[in-house]
């Protein structure tokens, strides 16, 4: 089963991947010594993007000097890039770039947080600078195994019990530093889990709260669960778990029958536990089971069960968490961004396309879920957003596309009113969680 899925998937992605090579393509002219890249999601963002091979510095359109870093072989600049759009960026000297994030074996630091690592690779301490105070209420990224044998369907079930059977994780771990700098700081984890075997990249970039854990596996296990613990500072009674077009609260402790029969949770991108003044989240990029215990939030990672398939799930095992936190109100996060950078990266094509924003939106809790075309082959642009943080706004749509008639839509792309579309600009209301489809003709 698993060898079917996997080609099925396998040949999904190398369709999609030319798909995106020829779109990238026909946006871009050559040119020697320039790079574009492109950003997908509908906010500006700022990412690390490595730079060819030969390259030591890089130059954005208004001429300036990009911040540059070496890791190892390879220099990444810090690009910024428009939404819905891209930008080039050209070959250039090395720059110098203030500030540093500090990483050592025991440490990784920045302006905004300092984490102390412990010789497991769990961070033992979480100091936000910003307020002074502790975030962490015990080791976060603690990995956590039991052993997994559920009474029926153990390919699918997690029986509740499953807690009173720990597997004891005493290996120590090799932590070595990969890259220190003005733009990031990297430590290298390598520890044995059981019969398994962890590398681990755990990296913070400056001027950033969310330090992430980049993960590969070679599982080795039998009937055994593995979950990544957080347990934090935060007091709350509910925990905030995305869903699909927003998000759901569940009570984060046993009071109730029904409470307690929710020991796993589903997730989409992230998972927070919220005060009215700060918060935390554990981000992810394809694990969807959490449970949170009080100011836990404990995300599962790995299963190995042995029916029906005997292997499911044996051998490498690549994924991405992170920890995130924030002062401020859960409305003023930018957690729903955030989650989304980790999991959608920016691309990179080779030649010139100048700097272009096709679409973006003037509020940070409204998403642009989908541009794509109308599925009656008309040639009309279909455009998706949805309200992320449960409040309702007015805000508008900006496309520098010349549109010639909008109309709002429902999901079936079936005409319910027009809407007024002056210079590119389209004024739209939403109501807390609202879905909207706009069809836009070219």
């Amino acid at each position: 089963m698993y060898q079917e899925a996997e080609a099925l998937h396998a040949s999904v992605l190398r369709r999609v991947g030319v798909l995106q090579a020829k779109a990238r393509a026909s946006l871009v002219t050559r040119r020697q010594g320039a790079v574009t890249v492109f950003n997908s999601l509908s906010w500006r963002r700022t990412e690390l993007v490595q730079l060819p091979h030969g390259w030591k510095g890089a130059v954005g359109m208004d001429g300036t000097a990009l911040p540059v870093q070496a890791i190892g072989k390879d220099h990444f600049a810090e690009v910024s890039v428009p939404s819905c759009g891209w930008t080039t960026i050209t070959s250039g000297p090395a720059s110098g770039t203030t500030g540093r994030v500090v990483a050592t074996p025991i440490l990784l630091e920045n302006d905004q947080v300092r984490a102390r690592i412990n010789d497991r690779g769990e961070i033992i301490s979480l100091v936000d600078k910003a307020s002074g105070r502790e975030l962490a209420a015990g080791p976060l990224n603690a990995l956590r195994m039991y052993r997994d044998t559920p009474r029926n369907f153990e390919a699918w079930d997690i029986d509740s019990n499953y807690t009173t059977q720990p597997v004891a994780l005493e290996s120590k771990a090799r932590i070595r530093v990969l890259a220190t700098g003005p733009l990031v700081g990297v430590l290298l984890v390598e520890r044995t889990i059981g019969k398994s075997r962890l590398t681990q990249e755990i990296r913070l970039r400056r001027g950033s709260r969310r330090i992430e854990f980049g993960t590969v596996m070679d599982w080795r296990e039998k009937h055994k669960l593995l979950k990544v613990n957080f347990p934090t500072a935060i007091h709350a009674d509910e925990a905030v778990h995305e869903i699909q077009f927003g998000h759901i609260r569940r009570p984060n402790h046993k009071s109730r029958p029904f409470d307690a029969d929710r020991f796993e949770v589903c997730n989409q991108k992230w998972t927070a536990l919220c005060e009215e003044n700060r918060g935390v989240a554990v981000l992810n990029d394809c694990k969807y089971g959490v449970n949170v215990d009080g100011g836990s939030i404990n995300l599962t990672l790995l299963r190995s069960s042995l029916a029906p398939d005997a292997h499911a799930d044996q051998g490498r095992q690549e994924f991405t968490y992170a920890f995130q936190a924030w002062n401020g109100s859960f409305f003023d996060t930018g957690v729903v961004r955030e989650s989304y950078e980790l999991n959608v990266s920016c691309t990179v094509a080779e030649g010139s396309a100048g700097e272009e924003s096709v679409f973006s939106v003037d509020v940070p809790n409204v998403v642009i879920e989908t541009v794509k075309p109308a599925e009656d082959g008309s040639g009309d642009l279909v455009v998706r957003l949805y309200e992320a943080k449960r409040t309702a706004t007015t805000c508008a749509l900006e496309t520098s596309l010349q549109v010639k008639q909008a109309v709002e839509t429902n999901l079936l792309e079936e005409k319910i009113r027009p809407v007024a579309c002056h210079s590119g600009r389209i004024a739209l209301s939403f109501r807390p969680f609202e879905i909207k489809t706009l069809r836009l003709r070219l």
